[in-house]
């Protein structure tokens, strides 16, 4: 394989952690203005300006392991737009983000995921290989289960064994019937595979047992989207997710007001769409998809 098709790989692995872990609810401590300013220049596209913030925060707060999962993911999208010289220095600093933050915190299951993913997609000469994956999958199992069948999913997946991922995913998916972690993983698998009423039945039935599970609301809502059916549906749903509290550990109001302003940017409601992202950020400031998609609506 080429030398720029590791660089690649290497930097994919990083890049479709991209939102993993980011920070959706206000920061607190002397890394959070650092935290804000970084997270608005990212959002905005200005990569320099972020990265540089981010040596900020990693200055007030060398510790905290919440930034270094989100920093990482930042070094792996300058990955993504560096040239062919540096792409593997960025991975290499996105690896070693998460790697230092599993350091710090080794029950960290977040950090250990963003880990599996890179190890299994990146190549050995970027600090890669499934050796490593199957490593953390482990780590995960023995702290957790359910988050380990998820973790053994996504190790197979990156296998492309797809009979022995789904049948993971299920099972985490029975462990946790009447949670958030297992049945989106299995709903999430079955959404890119296109099988879309499968991924529905993952919440319709749990709605069909208790009309108020609004976790369940917001999640079918979710698979709706993305399938990109019944849209006026899809935006009552999330209006109904919105009338109510938020579930807890769950989606927040803001990332609710975020989706309907999707919903709302696909029904061709634009100035609806703005003022659902302005919405979401007067709860949450620094909210990265809103931020990122309020630039874009109003360009």
């Amino acid at each position: 394989m080429r030398p720029g098709a590791l660089f690649r790989m290497a930097m994919c692995s990083c890049i479709g952690l991209l939102l993993a872990g980011l920070p959706v609810r206000a920061a607190a401590g002397p890394g959070a203005a650092p935290l804000s300013t970084m997270m608005r220049a990212w959002a905005s596209g200005d990569l320099d300006t972020a990265i540089s913030a981010a040596s900020e925060v990693l200055k007030a707060e060398p510790q905290n392991v919440e930034y270094l999962n989100t920093i990482g993911s930042l070094y792996g999208d300058k990955a993504r737009n560096a040239n062919l010289f540096t792409k593997m220095s960025w991975a290499g600093k996105c690896r070693g983000a998460w790697e230092q933050a599993s350091t710090i915190d080794p029950m960290n299951t977040d950090v250990r995921f963003n880990l599996i993913q890179y190890y299994a997609q990146a190549p050995g000469i970027a600090g890669g290989g499934m050796d490593k994956a199957k490593a953390q999958a482990k780590a995960v199992a023995a702290l957790d289960g359910m988050l380990g069948e998820i973790a053994w999913g996504n190790v197979a997946r990156a296998e492309k064994q797809l009979g022995e991922a789904e049948r993971r995913y299920r099972k985490a998916a029975e462990m946790d019937a009447a949670g958030m972690r297992g049945p989106v993983s299995l709903a999430n698998f079955l959404v890119s595979q296109k099988r879309w009423a499968e991924a529905r039945r993952q919440f319709e039935e749990r709605l069909t047992k208790d009309h108020g599970d609004r976790f369940a609301v917001y999640q079918l809502a979710r698979v709706l989207q993305a399938e990109g059916a019944d849209l006026a549906n899809v935006l009552q749903l999330f209006e109904q997710y919105l009338s109510g509290a938020a579930t807890p550990g769950g989606p927040t109001h803001a990332d609710a007001w975020f989706r309907k302003g999707q919903v709302l940017d696909r029904l061709g409601r634009r100035a609806d769409a703005i003022a659902a992202m302005e919405a979401a950020l007067k709860l949450v400031p620094d909210h990265f998809n809103a931020l990122r998609e309020l630039k874009r609506l109003r360009m």
